[in-house]
């Protein structure tokens, strides 16, 4: 079974053009699908918005009770999704991620990996309508933390928008006894950092990166997100370069 799991906030001027464009892409989808909408205590309406696609899709509203970040939102719908998925994938709900590059992440994944990353700097990938400053962070980040700590033919080491084997999850889950402790966009970085230290298979297709779309404000903090990958950089270095040690070597992400 197919989960999707999209953590939103405050996000109401993106939920028709998203949703439309899910329904599109996945309205016939033939496998089993469930979409868990993980809300962080929006103030706008989201909740209600997404509801009115459910004659549509398989949509379902987890509201969390407070804003815990995107970290603490991605934990809440990954936890609920491996209840019963055998592949999830992330994205985000602010129209930037296109639904219809998920059925080309599954297709990935069946060829044996376990995580496909949606990424800006493969072969046909490319980033529409992105401030200076994230181009910056986002290639800068990526560049230092191919070189110390690889992960197959991963580039894009900051995508939300991804799909994983549960049991890849799961054996993250075993091992650090939570998915996510980041509530910031650092999270993506923690999350495949630990993937990393369990030996998982990964690879990349196409992602164009539509931040034109996005019609809500953006939720990132640069100073913060910049100084919390230099925490989970930091607490990770013995580590760098060390791609073919046994998980038993592997440190906490």
């Amino acid at each position: 079974m197919l989960n999707i799991v999209i953590p939103m906030r405050n996000e109401r001027e993106c939920v028709n053009p998203f949703f439309d464009k899910m329904v599109e892409a996945l309205g016939q989808y033939g496998d089993p699908l469930r979409i868990l909408v993980v809300d962080g205590a929006s103030t706008d309406g989201t909740p209600e918005l997404v509801r009115q696609y459910a004659d549509r899709l398989p949509v379902e509203v987890m509201e969390l009770k407070e804003n815990r970040g995107l970290g603490g939102a991605l934990e809440a719908g990954l936890l609920a999704a491996l209840e019963e998925a055998e592949v999830i994938v992330t994205m985000d709900g602010d129209d930037s991620h296109d639904p219809r590059t998920i059925p080309a992440l599954v297709a990935k994944l069946e060829d044996g990996y376990d995580l496909v990353v949606a990424s800006r700097f493969e072969p046909g990938g490319e980033e529409i309508g992105v401030a200076g400053y994230r181009k910056v962070l986002s290639h800068g980040a990526s560049g230092v933390l191919r070189f110390l700590f690889p992960v197959g033919t991963v580039k894009d080491y900051s995508s939300g928008f991804r799909a994983y084997r549960a049991e890849a999850l799961r054996r993250v889950q075993l091992r650090f006894g939570r998915l996510v402790g980041e509530q910031g966009f650092s999270c993506m970085m923690e999350l495949l950092l630990k993937l990393r230290a369990t030996g998982i298979r990964a690879a990349e297709v196409p992602l164009v990166l539509r931040y034109d779309l996005k019609l809500s404000e953006s939720k990132m903090n640069i100073v913060h997100t910049i100084s919390r990958y230099v925490v989970v950089i930091g607490r990770n270095m013995r580590f760098a370069r060390g791609l073919n040690r046994p998980a038993s070597a592997a440190t906490s992400a």
